[in-house]
């Protein structure tokens, strides 16, 4: 069976799934630029995964339409046929193998990237925000970078980042970014996550990553992100 690519919000096909949440109305606010960057960098990094899926698929249905058969004379060893049908199953059974590595590796630098998109903007944001309330340069401004750092900077701004929309997936992200880069196995942190409960010791490449719940939570996290900010700086009358 096809394996779905990711998908945003413009790029939603029958099918699927649900999508992320829309936010585009936060560009008539403060920060709206961000929410078309976002928009647009979410669309086309969605892109590199399809593009990777449909690459990964081609190769599987000629793999389906090889299917190689052992002669009928399969007990001869020695005989040209097997010796033929030994070197194409060899063949097969290897380029299986490596789409398998690669839709596995695919998967987790989405993931990888994905936070990175979310560190990204939780640091274009904090700029924005301060920049606006301050009517000061935006590049003057010196974002945190450590999520903690995060966490506690927003809150000084008012915004709690646990209260956004879909934090629970876009920080389910952020733990398996982190196993991901330095220890990619499944560990006490991430067992403690419903999806990995049952996975202890696990290789992270042996699982079949929910990559689309992470490009959801993240993209309704952010988006609500900018949400929050936009009437912090603009209280809606």
């Amino acid at each position: 069976m096809q394996r779905k690519h990711i998908f945003t919000l413009g790029r939603e096909y029958a099918g699927c799934g649900e999508g992320p949440l829309p936010f585009l109305s936060n560009i008539a606010g403060p920060l709206g630029r961000l929410q078309g960057e976002l928009h647009f960098r979410m669309d086309d990094f969605c892109r590199i995964h399809e593009c990777v899926y449909k690459e990964i698929h081609r190769i599987d249905v000629a793999l389906d339409q090889l299917n190689p058969q052992p002669p009928p004379a399969c007990g001869d060893m020695d005989s040209p046929e097997h010796h033929r049908w030994a070197r194409l199953a060899n063949y097969a059974i290897g380029v299986d193998s490596e789409n398998r590595r690669i839709r596995a590796y695919a998967d987790q630098m989405i993931v990888v990237g994905l936070w990175t998109i979310a560190e990204q903007f939780l640091g274009k944001v904090y700029r924005g925000f301060v920049a606006f309330r301050d009517s000061v340069d935006e590049n003057g401004v010196n974002a945190p970078y450590r999520w903690d750092h995060f966490v506690s900077s927003y809150e000084q701004l008012g915004i709690d980042l646990a209260a956004l929309e879909n934090y629970a997936n876009a920080d389910e992200c952020r733990l398996v970014n982190n196993a991901i880069k330095h220890d990619p196995v499944v560990g006490s942190r991430l067992q403690a996550l419903a999806f990995f409960f049952p996975h202890l010791g696990k290789d992270l490449e042996a699982l079949q990553l929910d990559v689309q719940r992470y490009v959801n939570g993240v993209s309704d996290f952010l988006g609500s992100l900018i949400e929050k900010a936009n009437e912090s700086l603009d209280p809606p009358p």
